[in-house]
């Protein structure tokens, strides 16, 4: 039971942590994206990073916020296998298959968001010459954030 407790208590750690970082990245974005509009419009000069740092922060943010999801376990159920009436067990095979299917879906994108990371690292973007890469990091990263909330949580809602 100690266990059980202690993998609930660090994936809501994960979760929290998620969010957090979510609600950080949404005040930065909507304060880059302020600056931009006060900059061209009041000022007649946009930023040299007006498109890249804002594309981002939104993709970062993105795969941020889809950690909160998993590991809470709202993708898949969206609340419609409460809403449905049909016997417990069914809800609970259904439950298990999402489980599954989460599981899986995070693999494959922590693979593959680490085969492009590696891919397009050398890259840099036009205005700031930063690594094409840091986009696609955070696939691997929030992915196997969630991936472990997922197993953290074992199923359980």
């Amino acid at each position: 039971m100690r266990l059980a407790n202690g993998s609930l208590r660090a994936a809501s750690l994960i979760d929290r942590a998620a969010r957090w970082c979510g609600a950080m990245l949404v005040a930065g974005f909507a304060a880059m994206v302020v600056y931009v509009v006060i900059s061209r419009y009041l000022f007649s000069s946009t930023p040299r990073w007006a498109e890249e740092l804002p594309r981002l922060a939104l993709v970062w943010l993105t795969f941020v916020g889809a950690i909160s999801g998993f590991v809470r376990g709202t993708h898949f159920r969206a609340g419609l296998l409460d809403l449905v009436a049909m016997p417990a067990p069914l809800r609970k095979g259904l439950a298990v298959l999402a489980w599954l299917a989460s599981f899986v879906f995070l693999a494959v994108l922590i693979w593959t968001g680490w085969t492009l990371t590696g891919i397009t690292w050398s890259h840099e973007t036009t205005a700031l010459s930063l690594p094409v890469g840091l986009f696609y990091l955070s696939l691997p990263i929030c992915c196997g954030l969630a991936l472990l909330g997922l197993i953290l949580k074992g199923g359980r809602t």
